[in-house]
């Protein structure tokens, strides 16, 4: 019998992971449209792009998908070993401070530009992005890759039915808004690149910067209505 989801509330919160994962479908919708057909979050479509390539002799985008795979490793494996160092255990929001500068840049960047210079950077970080955050509400999910979400939700709302504990509804339903959020995150990239093609990617700084001034006026909402 799984155990049951735990009910601790994690330091990440539900609004914050449906942001990543919005941003996680935002990129990877960005850069398939806009730079090569490649993904910075799903790996798993670039390796199966990549081998179907090769099968096909279309081997032209070949390097910057490799590249692109590696650049997101090597950001999961280099924040690992120093994500203590760069306090990012104590402060994970850190780790979305190169994907907004570099979006930033990006946004600015002519379509004309070879990819290897725009695609690997993303990927790396968001490799960052996704090892710095793994869970919400004391649930683990990733913010990057659906197919396990997929799967979690599956087996929330099946343990649910099965057992009839809440705690597992509760868990499927997070899920649900994860999946929904990162859709919706596709969707809006792909609608926005119509108009404004390379500088789409300027969306995510400016989202980024909507979100942390709302949890700091949150945080002194709540600050205040302490004292009062």
């Amino acid at each position: 019998m799984r155990l049951l989801p735990m009910r601790k509330i994690s330091r990440h919160s539900k609004r914050l992971a449906l942001f990543l994962t919005f941003c996680a479908g935002y990129v990877d919708a960005y850069t398939f449209i806009e730079r090569g057909n490649t993904l910075v979050a799903g790996q798993t479509g670039n390796v199966v792009f990549l081998s179907v390539g090769i099968v096909q002799h279309n081997v032209a985008d070949a390097e910057v998908k490799i590249l692109t795979l590696l650049s997101f490793m090597l950001g999961v494996f280099l924040l690992t070993i120093y994500k203590e160092k760069l306090k990012i255990v104590k402060k994970p929001i850190l780790s979305l401070v190169p994907l907004g500068v570099l979006s930033l840049i990006i946004g600015f960047v002519p379509l004309t530009v070879d990819n290897h210079f725009i695609v690997p950077p993303l990927a790396f970080c968001m490799g960052l992005v996704t090892t710095a955050f793994g869970e919400v509400s004391g649930i683990a999910y990733n913010n990057a890759f659906m197919t396990g979400n997929i799967k979690r939700t599956m087996l929330a709302f099946g343990d649910y039915v099965r057992t009839k504990h809440t705690p597992f509804l509760r868990e499927g339903l997070i899920f649900v808004s994860l999946l929904s959020s990162f859709v919706l995150g596709v969707v809006f990239s792909a609608y926005l690149s119509i108009f404004y093609e390379e500088k789409t990617i300027l969306g995510v700084p400016l989202m980024m910067s909507i979100f942390y001034l709302s949890m700091l006026f949150a945080a002194w909402r709540k600050k205040v209505g302490e004292k009062a």
